[in-house]
């Protein structure tokens, strides 16, 4: 791979990544009181949280990790 490439993807991850983050703290933690239900409620809502921060994460560490 070129490195323009290498440095494009790594600057999507980041943006995916802190898409995700900022999706996640709106709709599940409730962050700005924008959206109060989000529609799904116990475990279901904790797997959802719980694998979009887990998908944030990983895309925010393998974005800088790469860049």
């Amino acid at each position: 791979m070129n490195t323009i490439q290498d440095g494009s993807r790594a600057r999507l991850l980041r943006v995916i990544g802190g898409l995700a983050l900022v999706v996640q703290s709106i709709v599940f933690e409730s962050t700005f009181g924008i959206v109060t239900d989000p529609g799904v409620s116990g475990i279901l809502r904790d797997v959802l949280s719980g694998g979009l921060l887990l998908v944030a994460s990983v895309c925010l560490l393998v974005g800088v990790y790469f860049r």
